[in-house]
C-alpha cells in the first residue's frame, strides 16, 4: 500500500481499511479525490480490469492500474440510494440503479485484445447448479436456473456488473456511477435481480411489487422473464448461504422474495399474461 502512495503520489485523506477482499486507502491526487484499492482476490483483479475497460461510462473511472492495484476516482457526492429509498424515494432510487446499468450494458463485449477476463453466468451459479441440499425451494430454483442458463440467446448476452445494489452505485457528484464489479457475462436480467433484494429485507419486501414492474418497463424486459431471474439469483445466495450458523437478513430476504414471486407464478398469471405479485 505505502509503496503505491508514493509512487502514483497520493496523499492519503482519512484511515484505511481492510475486507476478505482487498484493502483500501481513500485519499487525493493532484487536488482530486481518489480511492487506492489493492486487490486481495483474483475476483477483485477481475472486476478492476473490467472498471478500466468501461472508461467511466456508468463506472467510477480508473486512473492508474497495475498488478493488484487500482487507483479510481473516489465518491464524494452526499447523496446515497439506500438512504433515498429508505425516505420514501424507492422509486427514485430504482430508477438510477436501472439507468446505470443500462449504461454498462450499452457497451459492446470486450474484444480478445482486451485485457478483461469475464465469467460465464453457468460457472458463477455453479454452488446452485451442483446442489445437494434437501430444500424444496433451493432444488426448484437450481432446476429453473439451468432453465434460464440453457434457454439464453446470443442477442440477451451482455458484460454484467454481477453485484449491481444500492451500495455499489455511488453519488460522484455530477453523475452515478457503479463500483466493484464481478465481472460476468450472461443475460441481461441477472443484473437487475438484486436491486429487488436491497437495500434492506423491509424495503425489497414493501416494494417488490413496484420494483419489478418499474423496472420491467424502464428496461424493456418482460415482467416474467425478470421475476425467474430474480429466483434464480435468490438461489444462488441462498445456496452461498448453506452452512451460516444464522441466517443474515440477505439470506431471510433471498428466500422471501423467491417464494412470494414463486407463489404468484404458480397461481398461473404466467400463462394468463397477466403476471402480478399483489396479494
Amino acid at each position: 500500500m505505502r509503496r503505491r502512495l508514493a509512487a502514483w503520489g497520493v496523499t492519503p485523506s482519512g484511515p484505511g481499511w481492510r475486507t476478505p477482499s482487498s484493502e483500501l486507502m481513500p485519499g487525493t491526487r493532484q487536488g482530486l479525490p481518489v480511492m487506492l484499492k489493492i486487490a486481495l482476490v483474483e475476483e477483485e483483479v477481475r472486476g478492476a480490469a473490467l472498471l478500466q475497460w468501461w472508461g467511466g461510462r456508468g463506472a467510477a473511472r480508473v486512473l492508474l492500474r497495475d498488478e493488484a492495484a487500482t487507483l479510481m476516482e473516489r465518491a464524494t457526492g452526499p447523496r446515497e440510494l439506500a438512504a433515498l429509498a429508505a425516505s420514501g424515494q424507492d422509486a427514485t432510487a430504482t430508477d438510477i440503479l436501472v439507468r446505470t446499468t443500462l449504461a454498462l450494458h450499452d457497451h459492446p463485449a470486450p474484444s480478445s485484445r482486451d485485457d478483461v477476463q469475464l465469467v460465464p453466468l453457468r460457472d458463477w451459479f455453479r454452488d446452485l447448479l451442483a446442489t445437494n441440499s434437501d430444500d424444496p425451494l433451493l432444488q426448484r430454483t437450481a432446476e429453473l436456473a439451468e432453465r434460464l442458463l440453457s434457454g439464453t440467446t446470443a442477442p440477451e448476452i451482455v458484460v454484467l456488473h454481477g453485484d449491481i445494489h444500492h451500495g455499489n452505485v455511488l453519488d460522484f457528484g455530477d453523475r452515478w456511477a457503479a463500483i466493484d464489479p464481478k465481472a460476468l457475462l450472461g443475460h441481461r436480467g441477472f443484473d437487475f435481480a438484486n436491486i429487488l433484494c436491497n437495500p434492506t429485507e423491509t424495503a425489497a419486501l414493501d416494494n417488490l411489487a413496484a420494483r419489478l414492474h418499474a423496472i420491467s418497463r424502464q428496461a424493456d424486459i418482460d415482467p416474467v422473464i425478470l421475476a425467474e431471474w430474480t429466483i434464480a439469483w435468490c438461489g444462488l445466495s441462498l445456496a452461498w448461504a448453506q452452512g451460516d450458523a444464522t441466517p443474515t437478513w440477505h439470506s431471510r430476504t433471498a428466500r422471501a422474495v423467491a417464494e412470494l414471486l414463486w407463489a404468484r407464478l404458480d397461481a398461473g398469471e404466467k400463462s394468463s399474461g397477466t403476471f402480478s405479485i399483489e396479494a
